[in-house]
């Protein structure tokens, strides 16, 4: 038996193989652009490789990160800048309706309604101003809080403000508007002012009108619609506090909308006989509101430093310390009472805030876990710009919202600038990444 043989061409289908297989490695480094196409051809280096190539797209992806977050920014800003636009018109306004010389009580509502209307519109930019549907002015984007009472908020705080607990405690006198109640009225709803009952009725420094063959209905309508222009609610009341229609032998009673020391009601009259009717006092009637009472747990386990100042108004409590801390507390609810004149919450006591790490805008702007910058965008609305009840129809009225506007616009161009330099780290932040 004989067995044949081709060693010649064994040999070339060998080398013809083995040809074959360096153009087909050669082939898919050409088309895939890497040198190490699979783990045979360089296992250590495969691994180094891919460890390289993972970074490397997550700095591409790091740097468009950076870049939605301008964006975020922009967007943003764009809503301030006409926020305080309107705030600085507001203001205007409010000079204007303080010239008392030129303008009267008419003049002055209706520049008031010019200001009710763009305060209801920075709530609406507030309320409906979003990047990716995600809402940013509305308190959504800030740091938040856990309160230990129902009846503390907390409302803004700084970047300075540490993750931790943050105690103190109300005390007495509580947040009140302030009240005043007239004695039993005399006159009948639909008895007419006889001309020695004629006069003037002057409430906050505005005087009212009360002309000869009016009816005392048409007199306590006169005496509300004023009221509303001013913030302060009239309604008649039976001896219980209970709304009643108006007629003999009921209570004005006078409130104002907002609480705090700032807020008096002074009502008088020039004629006692109108005095009569209407149940006003001799010395008239005068009620002042309150503002809330804090005190502050400096110890151990509260995050308040022996240095940190408290400043109330109405229910609004602001804490300030060093290095920028600023935190600032709603605490209305403590005035706040039931249709009986019970209050809502029934004791006063401690509270704790917690700060939380959670509410900021986190951008990821490294390729690895933790390399992120946080902003932070406080509310912008009427409430957290305590511009809620600014009224000009007064001239004390019309003076206190010059400042409270000043205030408003401090607040809004503070937030401006805040924002300004996250841009600012964010495009030196890309820059790097870019560079990278």
């Amino acid at each position: 038996m004989k067995v044949n043989n081709n060693v010649s061409a064994q040999r070339a289908n060998f080398n013809l193989n083995a040809v074959q297989r360096r153009l087909t490695n050669s082939t898919n480094r050409l088309s895939s652009g890497y040198k190490i196409v699979k783990a045979a051809d360089d296992a250590a280096g495969m691994a180094i490789s891919h460890k390289m190539h993972a970074q490397i797209r997550g700095l591409m992806r790091a740097s468009d990160n950076g870049s939605d977050g301008i964006s975020f920014i922009q967007t943003t800003e764009g809503a301030l800048n006409e926020v305080e636009n309107m705030l600085q018109r507001c203001r205007e306004l409010s000079v204007q309706a303080a010239n008392m010389g030129t303008t009267t009580i008419e003049d002055r509502v209706s520049i008031q309604k010019e200001i009710d209307q763009l305060r209801y519109e920075v709530d609406r930019i507030a309320r409906d101003t979003e990047f990716n549907t995600m809402t940013v002015l509305d308190g959504t984007c800030t740091r938040q809080s856990s309160s230990s009472n129902v009846g503390v908020k907390l409302i803004s705080a700084s970047d300075d403000v540490k993750l931790t607990d943050y105690t103190f405690t109300v005390v007495n006198p509580r947040p009140a508007k302030a009240q005043a109640k007239s004695n039993a009225t005399t006159a009948a709803a639909g008895d007419q002012v006889t001309a020695d009952e004629a006069g003037q009725i002057v409430m906050n420094g505005v005087s009212i009108d009360v002309e000869a063959g009016m009816t005392y209905e048409e007199v306590f309508a006169r005496i509300r619609d004023y009221g509303e222009m001013m913030n302060i609610d009239v309604k008649p009341v039976d001896g219980a506090g209970n709304e009643v229609p108006f007629g003999a032998g009921v209570q004005l009673q006078f409130e104002t909308k907002e609480m705090g020391e700032k807020f008096k009601i002074s009502v008088s009259t020039d004629n006692p006989n109108l005095q009569t009717k209407l149940g006003i006092p001799t010395t008239g009637l005068t009620g002042k509101g309150e503002d809330v009472h804090v005190v502050l747990d400096t110890g151990a386990n509260s995050g308040f430093s022996a240095t940190a100042t408290t400043f109330t108004d109405g229910g609004r409590i602001t804490v300030t310390d060093r290095a920028g801390f600023e935190m600032i507390f709603d605490a209305t609810a403590f005035g706040e009472k039931n249709e009986d004149g019970t209050y809502k919450i029934a004791t006063l006591g401690d509270a704790t805030v917690t700060m939380l790490d959670a509410g900021y805008v986190s951008i990821q702007i490294g390729a690895n876990e933790g390399q992120t910058i946080d902003m932070s965008v406080p509310p912008v609305t009427c409430k957290s710009l305590h511009i809620e009840y600014c009224n000009v129809a007064t001239y004390d009225g019309a003076q206190a919202a010059i400042s409270a506007f000043d205030s408003a616009v401090t607040q809004v161009t503070a937030v401006r600038a805040k924002l300004g330099a996250y841009q600012n780290r964010l495009e030196s932040a890309v820059a790097s990444v870019d560079e990278t």
